[in-house]
């Protein structure tokens, strides 16, 4: 596809974006397993920013206390991503191994479109500004710190599970 170029902020603007075909891994989280202790957003948050901080995660607990209901809320890393699309300077792209939906802070210019295009972030919980670098951060199954997805293995309950891309039915 052809591409033209424009400066905006930070970055530059690219029109037209190649077809997403590239199936992703994915987090699965188990409601019904889920304690909601939180474990999982701790270890997220400290692979990812050096701090302990539920606010930084990527993945997050939905609480209902009352309703006695928890819920892990993270990056479907969908087939059809609307955040790629909808980016206008190309800031997210696919991590080859794992298939996963990635943000390049060096790229993103803050806009938050890419938050907004996202069907299921209606909470600001998926895509989220990360106010110390003005980007937009989401799960990049933890492709960016180099190893498998910590929420995952730090999970004392077994309520997490990742899907490779071979092994996700989308």
């Amino acid at each position: 596809m052809e591409r033209s170029e424009r400066s905006i902020g930070k970055g530059t603007e690219m029109t037209g974006r190649k077809e997403a075909t590239l199936t992703s891994g994915v987090i699965v989280g188990d409601p019904e397993i889920c304690h909601s202790c939180g474990i999982c957003e701790l270890v997220c948050s400290l692979a990812h920013h050096g701090a302990c901080s539920p606010y930084q995660s990527r993945i997050r607990i939905v609480r209902d206390p009352l309703a006695g209901e928890f819920k892990q809320v993270t990056c479907q890393q969908c087939s059809h991503p609307e955040c790629y699309y909808s980016c206008p300077i190309e800031a997210i792209d696919f991590e080859s191994e794992t298939g996963a939906r990635m943000i390049d802070a060096e790229h993103c210019i803050g806009c938050g479109v890419c938050a907004k295009a996202c069907p299921f972030n209606h909470q600001g919980l998926i895509l989220k500004l990360n106010t110390e670098t003005n980007t937009y951060v989401k799960c990049d199954l933890c492709t960016s710190v180099g190893t498998p997805p910590q929420c995952v293995a730090a999970c004392p309950w077994g309520a997490l599970t990742y899907l490779s891309p071979a092994g996700r039915v989308i």
